[in-house]
């Protein structure tokens, strides 16, 4: 039934605009309860959605980065005992190595005092160097270290006189170096030892046979 003073199907002006008539009792252009409800949960759910994956994000970067920094630490480690390791061995190598040397020159030492008279019998004559250069084995753990062996004689064998003279007394002065080494030279196990030695050699022709030493 249309309201007094309007003709019969005439439409009201909202509905001739296409505007939708509000129900009974809400006011023009507010939204439905359902939809006032549903926007405040959705956007709450997105904004916790959006700080999750940030979260997640920052924990990704926090553990590459964690993994990195403990990688590097194992490494520095790593290299740490290796080197050291390697050092405490090199050590050994060069305390065995200085023993070795050391051996060489007592075996010197030996050939020039000539003990037993062997190498230059008579009160008068005195030892000539050994066979210069020269390699000598050793035993037991100093085996594996190459030992050479130089000698110069003061005054020389060829020399006239071939001795310093005081009396009855006959000098000549021996100076030798031991070089103990082992390895190729330039690798990473190799090690070297050099110790050098004056020896001095004298007789008297007084004093007893048969090293007649003064």
């Amino acid at each position: 039934m249309s309201p007094p003073g309007r003709p019969k199907g005439d439409r009201l002006p909202a509905q001739r605009e296409g505007c939708p008539v509000s129900p009974p009792g809400r006011p023009k252009g507010e939204a439905p309860d359902a939809q006032r409800a549903a926007t405040p949960d959705s956007a709450r759910r997105n904004r916790v959605a959006g700080g999750a994956a940030a979260e997640r994000g920052f924990a990704y970067i926090a553990a590459i980065f964690l993994l990195v920094v403990l990688g590097a630490f194992a490494a520095f480690v790593v290299d740490i005992g290796t080197k050291a390791a390697a050092g405490g061995a090199a050590a050994v190598q060069g305390v065995r190595a200085f023993e070795a040397a050391r051996a060489g020159l007592e075996w010197a030492r030996f050939q020039i005092r000539d003990p037993n008279g062997t190498l230059a019998p008579g009160p008068t004559q005195l030892p000539d160097c050994f066979a210069s250069p020269r390699t000598i084995a050793l035993p037991a753990e100093l085996a594996p270290f190459a030992v050479v062996l130089t000698c110069a004689r003061t005054p020389s064998a060829g020399a006239s006189p071939n001795f310093h003279e005081d009396g009855d007394r006959r000098l000549a002065i021996y100076t030798v170096t031991a070089t103990a080494s082992f390895g190729a030279p330039g690798g990473t196990d190799y090690v070297e030892r050099r110790l050098e030695a004056r020896i001095e050699r004298c007789k008297d022709a007084a004093a007893p046979a048969p090293r007649h030493a003064c």
